[in-house]
Parts: structure tokens; sequence; C-alpha cells
């Protein structure tokens, strides 16, 4: 067969198929043959190829010289229609428990659009059947924040992230109530811990930094583009950090476990570079990280069940937050 000849022939079939796809009644060989604007010889061979395929007709009617109607099974006709199957439906409705906080943002909005448009498709028994589908697997998100305030930073930075524009910002750090005013690149976006936040170039720094979208005052997307290395990795550049600060050098860190915490430390990955060891009933876990401060939160987490054994300067900053929070708590108790 001439190529030009496979060509046609694939045209043909593509059209058949979507044909008998969107066709509730069938339709008969003359029909076919006048919208396909085929001989019968040239139908005959086509519907020939589609069941060797793997599809299956039904034929119905025909008699009192009327002609036979062919149609996909009722099942097949609407596999094809919804190119979806129940673990695929359960994962987006578990994405969409999982993205509470972001309600009233574009990140979530797009999935409910999405989630609506499927179930516009479905049949009075498929919604009964589906109906409690977001309610059988729940996520729980302690200390949820409401992103819906924020929907506009979020639509700004998703535009300047995808566009490669700078940014105007205004943005909280410390007890500034006003924001500090500078230019950032923002590569991308991430959620973490029940927080959003964007990474990109401070022009104010002039380095690399993670900002918390709640705490942007203003944002205003500007005209001129950014290049974003070709070097950066936003998932290598997140994988560094214990938690989401890249901040500082790559320091090697190693934390000692009581048989308490032992096992939630073994149960889990904390760290793309963890690796574990086993000395009685203690566990030391070994990890090269960056952002110190966000592990020594972590180990006084643990506490009084984890010990910092390297390196000194995480020794001094877990010992430093431990005793503030100590004195704290003894003047309450004093007064």
């Amino acid at each position: 067969m001439a190529q030009k000849e496979r060509g046609n022939q694939l045209r043909r079939i593509l059209k058949l198929l979507q044909l008998f796809q969107h066709s509730r009644s069938g339709m008969t060989i003359p029909e076919l043959c006048r919208e396909m604007e085929v001989t019968r010889r040239t139908l005959y061979r086509d519907l020939e190829l589609i069941e060797e395929a793997g599809y299956r007709f039904e034929k119905r009617g025909g008699g009192g010289g009327e002609a036979k109607k062919w149609s996909f099974p009722e099942g097949l006709r609407k596999s094809l229609d919804k190119p979806y199957n129940e673990q695929e439906l359960l994962s987006l409705y578990f994405c969409m428990n999982l993205l509470q906080p972001l309600r009233g943002t574009p990140l979530r909005n797009g999935l409910e659009s999405v989630l609506s448009k499927i179930e516009a498709t479905f049949t009075d028994r498929e919604r009964e059947y589906f109906g409690d589908l977001l309610f059988t697997h729940l996520a729980k998100i302690p200390g949820l924040k409401n992103y819906k305030k924020h929907a506009e930073t979020v639509s700004t930075l998703s535009q300047a992230c995808l566009g490669r524009k700078k940014v105007q910002v205004a943005y909280l750090a410390g007890t500034n109530e006003k924001g500090k005013s500078y230019l950032f690149h923002p590569y991308c976006m991430a959620y973490y811990g029940g927080e959003l936040y964007t990474i990109g170039f401070s022009e104010k720094r002039e380095s690399i930094r993670t900002l918390r979208v709640d705490r942007f005052h203003s944002i205003r997307i500007l005209e001129e583009d950014f290049e974003r290395p070709d070097q950066f990795d936003p998932e290598d550049y997140i994988g560094r950090s214990f938690g989401m600060y890249s901040e500082g050098d790559l320091t090697p860190v190693r934390i000692e476990f009581q048989e308490e915490a032992a096992r939630v430390i073994r149960e889990k990955e904390w760290h793309p570079t963890q690796r574990l060891e086993q000395k009685g009933k203690k566990t030391i876990l070994h990890m090269e990280v960056q952002g110190l401060p966000e592990v020594a939160r972590w180990v006084l987490y643990h506490s009084p069940n984890a010990k910092v054994l390297a390196p000194p300067s995480l020794k001094e900053m877990v010992a430093d937050f431990a005793a503030k929070t100590a004195n704290r708590h003894v003047k309450k108790i004093a007064r």
C-alpha cells in the first residue's frame, strides 16, 4: 500500500472512531458511506481494521427493509468518552483535600475547574457512586492558613514565573510592617509544611532567596524579562535544605536519638542525604544540609530525646534556643 493511501486510511479510521464515539443510536452502512464519502468496499475494509485493533461493534435493528445500525457497545463508548479511571479520579479528589489552604487561589481553582468538567460527564449512576469520593480519603492540615486573601499575589507570581517577568515587591521581613521594596525574579513556587513560597533572585540581596507568599505587602509585575540561570535546578535547591531555606553552606550534621524517638526517625526520610546508624537502642542520623536554624528547631521538637553530636555551631544554636525558651517559662512561673 502506497504511503499516501496509508495516510488516507489512517485519517478515515480516526474519523470513524470519532463518529462511533459520539453516536448514541449508531449509524447504518449507507449513512457511514455518505459521511465518509467512500464506497461500501472501502468502508468494510476500514471497519475490519478497527475490529482487528480490538474494538467491538453492536449491530441493531434491520429487517422490514431497514438497514442495521452499527455502534460501539455502551461501556466501550463511555470509556472512550471518559479517558480516566476510578484511581485517577481518586487522586484528583485527594489532591483537592491536600490543597485546602489554597482555596480561592488559581492553584486550587484550576483543579476545581477540571473536576467540575469531569463531573459534568457523569451519568446519574456514576454521580451517586462517586458522590462520596471526596470524603473517603481525607487530609488534616494543622495550622491551616487561608490563602484566599493572597489570591492576587499567587496569580501574579504564577504569571511572572511562567513568563519570566521581573516583579516589584514590598516584602514584610522581621518587624517591618510596611515591607522592604525591591526587584525580584521569581524562578518557581513551592508548597511545604502548609506554607506557599516563591524562590528567586533578589536584586537587593544579589542572591537567590526564599520568600513566603503571605508576607508580600504588595507586588506588581513588570514588562522587563529576567533570565533564569541554566544551572539552577529548583528540586536540587530545595533538596539541599532541611526545610525550605537553603541559605548558608552545606554542613554535615549528626544527631543522636534515644529509644523513645528512634522509631519515628527510622520510619521517615528526613533528607535525601540521610544515613541512619544504629548504636544499641539509639539511632544516629547523618545528613548534609543547608539551613541549620530549621534543624535546630526540629531537634528541640524531639527534645529531650535528641542530642546534637555535630557540628558545634548547631549544638550552640540548640542550646541557645532551649535556654531562651526555658528562661521565658521560668519567668512566667515565678510571677
